[in-house]
């Protein structure tokens, strides 16, 4: 199943009334990456006004700050975030208003009306994660610029990111379980759903390689496909828990090999080596690099396994019985799955 390909941003003469020279060769920039800017024109122009300033940031003593910022379109409420703490009027222009949006505890606010806020958390919201979040709560449009200088935008299929050469679209975990349950009968899909978040929001978005097995049925013993010599066993640590992933991403950065996760969500070990049968190795052709090829022959050898292979470039791939079922970033956006 192949999702429908997006198509080039709606513009309106009004619309390009609303932007700058350099605001207009963003949107082209966009449109040529097939990147659609939701929402009305004045949405549209304060989201494109938004990703020019995370794109080209100010320079103070030779650093640029990390920044974010929320647009809010009708229907939209913020107030719905969990951690908020208040809604600050700012009356100023925009220029003095962003230096307060410290792009962790504080967002500036941007409404169609021309109002300025500032959205105050007792939290910091500045990982993928929590954005993500933030955005599925509330509905509002996310621009920031990372720790890593990155310009990112968060909408409600995923996040839209530079790369440095053309901007690419990662679809959002709960839209990718919407592909992939189907495609894994029997697979309980609390589990199922936490493993992509851990996958696509927390591992690929930092860059992390990594290779998680999912036994989603246990009645069939690996044995000696498993190399457990490296192994390190998990201090009780589960996919299902939320706050469980800070640890779990910690430790999986550390290792090269896989991880484990038995039906419940339980993580048994990480650090563990694939073994794969002649069989395997006959009909699952050498393609992709050693982390997918071993995951590929894994899941073609135990057909109650799946496995979820983060790039270190980011895409995230998943694996049954020998075969890729879904690809989880496609440079045009897309949804890919059965293939």
């Amino acid at each position: 199943m192949t999702a429908t390909p997006l198509e080039p941003a709606r513009r309106s003469p009004a619309l390009v009334e609303l932007l700058s020279r350099a605001e207009v060769r963003l949107l082209d920039e966009l449109d040529d990456d097939g990147v659609v800017i939701e929402g009305d024109d004045a949405e549209i122009a304060l989201v494109v006004e938004e990703l020019d300033h995370v794109r080209r940031p100010p320079v103070h003593e030779g650093r640029s700050p990390i920044y974010g910022a929320f647009v809010v379109g009708p229907g939209d409420d913020l107030t719905t975030a969990s951690d908020l703490v208040e809604l600050i009027e700012l009356d100023r222009d925009v220029d003095a208003a962003r230096r307060f949006a410290d792009g962790r505890f504080t967002y500036l606010v941007r409404r169609t009306d021309g109002r300025n806020q500032l959205a105050c958390f007792r939290r910091s919201v500045q990982y993928e994660a929590d954005l993500v979040e933030v955005q599925r709560q509330t509905g509002v449009q996310i621009v920031q610029r990372t720790l890593m200088g990155r310009a990112r935008l968060y909408d409600r299929r995923g996040v839209v990111e530079w790369s440095g050469r053309a901007w690419n679209v990662r679809e959002r975990a709960d839209r990718l379980l919407e592909v992939i349950d189907p495609l894994v009968e029997g697979a309980p899909r609390d589990v199922l759903s936490a493993l992509l978040d851990l996958c696509v929001h927390w591992l690929s978005s930092a860059r992390i390689g990594a290779t998680i097995l999912y036994d989603f049925d246990p009645r069939e013993d690996d044995g000696p496909s498993l190399d457990l010599d490296a192994a390190i066993e998990v201090p009780h640590l589960s996919v299902a828990k939320r706050h469980h992933f800070p640890a779990l991403f910690a430790s999986l950065g550390q290792t090269d090999l896989a991880a484990r996760v038995l039906p419940d969500g339980t993580v048994d070990r990480i650090g563990v080596g694939l073994r794969s049968s002649i069989e395997s190795e006959q009909a699952v052709p050498q393609k992709g690099g050693m982390r997918h090829r071993s995951a590929a022959r894994y899941t073609w050898d135990h057909t109650h396994t799946i496995a979820l292979v983060v790039s270190e470039d980011g895409p995230v791939t998943v694996f049954r019985e020998g075969r890729k079922i879904q690809i989880c970033d496609r440079p045009d956006g897309s949804i890919t799955g059965g293939c």
